[in-house]
This record gives structure tokens, C-alpha cells and sequence, in this order.
């Protein structure tokens, strides 16, 4: 009986040194170090001095990294506590809720620079907020990795360890919400120009076009329209063709409100006021596609600055419209209002406003709610057309 404790106490000790050994090696803390090197240095910077240092709060949780605004970015430098072996297949994450295009990365040890962007691939880039940093030979503690973060607006950073099947799980589900949103709206772009051929009334024409906008804006920034190589170069097939796109949908929206909620009866001067605006997006569409090379680093600053004045302008109209018992006003106030309040935290983030990370889901979610609810609207303003017509 004696030999049976022993042995079962053994088995016992064995079975703590084993998993709390593994525990302890799974746990895992991050210390990151801002340097003293310029943004646009290309090589990494490592005899540079530190100008602040950050700590994970506890192991096996992120990293919380604040940058300030910095056009040429920052360099970081990574650090852990204990090594990481190859075969765990981890990754560095680093979130940032403002992060936009590629970053420079030197892997542990290595002296070979590599280029990370947002998203890889089929992988839906207008859900991704979070720069993917591979370890395929692992990390000892005693090498450093270095990191280069666009800084075009200040940033609060995440920087914690994940895993490749937590990755893939994560991009998958996120792929399978980005198509279904794209289906429901190329079903809906259809019926509607169906309703144009019936009714010609600008009206569909309008959503219609809008439509179609916002969803080659989301194609494009997922990666799943190849633009040609022969449109220019790799800034203006990715940035230079979404962004015309949302100026285009932005368009479409200021037209499309003026006609649905029939503004030039209710009012008159915001009906004038928003069809000016949509000249304004179309001249500033116009600085894009002939200096694109010479205004990307600020145009879309001008662009989300126009959807941040029309949004409250388009709300108030819709109330007002809706107080004095316009027809659909209601409907429109459904639809829109929950979009526009996702667009504007995007476009808020561009001007260092807001660390949301889910804005970007809610945008494709509402977009689709909202082509729904008006879906509806113009239904019924067809079918009331058509009864006035017998």
C-alpha cells in the first residue's frame, strides 16, 4: 500500500513539474521599447537610444504601446522574458485601431528585413486592424525583434502573442461575414436597377449607384478585385481606386437624399447646400486621379473631412423632413442613422480621433441593414407610384 502512495504521489509530482513547466513556458510578456531613430531610416536601429519603454501588466496579456502622430513612423523594439520555441507556431500580434498600410519588421536575430501588411492574400483587409509578425524560428531571449509602424495619426497600440490556428480561425470568420455582406449587396444592387428600368425615376439611379460604390470600396480593400497592373502604381490600385469609390458613394448619398426625401419642397436652401457638396466631393475626386502621386499623403484627410460635414447635415434634414410629415423620412432615419454613425468613427479615426476596433464590422453590418430598411422604402414608393399612375 505503502509503494502504491508512493508511486500515485510521484505520478502526481511528475504531472505538476510537466504542465506547470508548460504553463509557465506558454506565458509569455513583451516588452517594447520606443527608439531614437528616424521613422524612414530603413535598416534597423539597434544602437539606438530608448526614449520609453512599456511592460506587459501580467504574462500572456498584450502590451498597451501610445505612439504620437509621426509621418515618417516609429521604430520599435521587441523583447521577451523567455524563449519561444519554433514548434509552438506563435506570432506577435500588434493591434492598432488606427493602423493603415505596411509595416517594416526584422524578426528575432535576423538581419533580413520584412514587409507585413495588414492583411494577406483573400484575407478581408477592411476587418483587419492588426499587424500578423511570424516567428518561424522561434525567439530566443536574448535576440530582439524590430518593429516600423506607420505613424500617420497617433496610435494606442496592442502587442501580445497569438497563435497561427487562432489567426486563421479569426480571418476565416471574418472572410465568411465579408462575403455574405457582398452577396446580399449585389442583390440588392440588381433589384434596384431593376426598379430604375420600371420607373426611370432618378431616385433608384441614385441608390443605385451608391450600391455599387460602396461595395467596389469594400471589394477593393478586401483584396478581391484585382485592379490592372497598368492603372498605376501599387498605392493608386489599392488607396487611389477606394478612395474614389467612397467619394463616388458619398455622392450618390448626398444626391440620393435630396430626391428621397424631397428636400427642395421641405428645404429648399439644405437641398442646395447638399448638391453643392456633392460638387465639392467630385472636384476634390478630380485633385485625386490628376495628382494622386503628389496628394496621397493628405487627400483622404480632405475626404473624410467632406463625409464628416455631411453626416449631421443629412440627420438633421432627415428630421426636420420627418417633424413636418414627410413621406419615408422615417425609413430613411432607420437606415442611414446607424451608418453614418459607423462611417464617421472611421473617418474620425483618420484625425486621431477614437480607438474603436469594431467600427469596421459595424460598417459592413449596417450596410447592409440599412441598403435593407431603404430596400423596403423604395418598394413601397415604387408601388405608390404605380397605383397614381392607373
Amino acid at each position: 500500500m505503502r509503494d502504491v502512495r508512493r508511486i500515485v504521489w510521484s505520478a502526481w509530482m511528475v504531472w505538476l513539474l510537466l504542465f506547470g513547466w508548460a504553463g509557465t513556458a506558454a506565458a509569455q510578456a513583451v516588452t517594447v521599447e520606443l527608439l531614437d531613430a528616424p521613422g524612414a531610416q530603413a535598416e534597423a536601429p539597434r544602437s539606438a537610444a530608448v526614449l520609453a519603454r512599456w511592460s506587459a501588466p501580467a504574462p500572456d496579456q498584450p502590451t498597451r504601446v501610445e505612439v504620437p502622430q509621426r509621418p515618417t513612423g516609429h521604430w520599435l523594439r521587441l523583447r521577451v522574458d523567455r524563449d519561444i520555441a519554433a514548434s509552438e507556431q506563435r506570432m506577435v500580434e500588434v493591434q492598432c485601431a488606427r493602423s493603415y498600410g505596411a509595416a517594416r519588421y526584422y524578426p528575432p536575430g535576423s538581419a533580413q528585413a520584412q514587409s507585413i501588411p495588414l492583411a494577406k492574400g483573400d484575407e478581408p483587409s477592411l476587418l483587419s486592424t492588426a499587424w500578423k509578425l511570424p516567428l518561424r524560428e522561434g525567439w530566443r531571449r536574448a535576440d530582439a525583434a524590430y518593429f516600423r509602424v506607420p505613424a500617420l495619426v497617433s496610435c494606442a497600440m496592442q502587442i501580445g502573442f497569438t497563435t497561427q490556428s487562432e489567426v486563421a480561425r479569426r480571418d476565416e470568420s471574418a472572410r465568411r461575414f465579408a462575403i455574405g455582406a457582398y452577396s446580399v449587396l449585389l442583390l440588392m444592387t440588381l433589384f434596384v436597377f431593376g426598379l430604375w428600368l420600371a420607373q426611370r425615376d432618378p431616385v433608384y439611379l441614385y441608390y443605385c449607384g451608391y450600391l455599387v460604390s460602396i461595395s467596389v470600396y469594400m471589394l477593393v480593400l478586401s483584396g478581391w478585385i484585382v485592379i490592372p497592373e497598368h492603372w498605376g502604381s501599387p498605392p493608386a490600385r489599392r488607396n487611389g481606386v477606394a478612395w474614389s469609390a467612397a467619394t463616388l458613394a458619398t455622392v450618390f448619398q448626398l444626391l440620393f437624399t435630396v430626391r428621397f426625401l424631397d428636400l427642395p419642397r421641405w428645404l429648399p436652401r439644405t437641398a442646395r447646400f447638399l448638391r453643392a457638396l456633392a460638387w465639392t466631393n467630385l472636384a476634390w475626386l478630380a485633385v485625386l486621379v490628376l495628382a494622386f502621386e503628389q496628394t496621397r499623403g493628405f487627400w483622404y484627410l480632405g475626404g473624410n473631412g467632406l463625409l464628416l460635414l455631411a453626416i449631421p447635415v443629412l440627420l438633421w434634414s432627415a428630421v426636420m423632413v420627418w417633424r413636418r410629415g414627410g413621406e419615408y423620412a422615417g425609413y430613411y432615419l432607420l437606415g442611414w442613422t446607424p451608418l453614418m454613425a459607423f462611417a464617421g468613427m472611421i473617418a474620425a479615426k483618420t484625425f486621431g480621433i477614437g480607438q474603436a476596433y469594431w467600427p469596421e464590422y459595424g460598417l459592413v453590418l449596417t450596410v447592409v441593414l440599412e441598403s435593407g430598411v431603404l430596400m423596403l422604402a423604395l418598394t413601397q414608393r415604387a408601388a405608390e407610384r404605380h397605383r397614381r399612375g392607373q
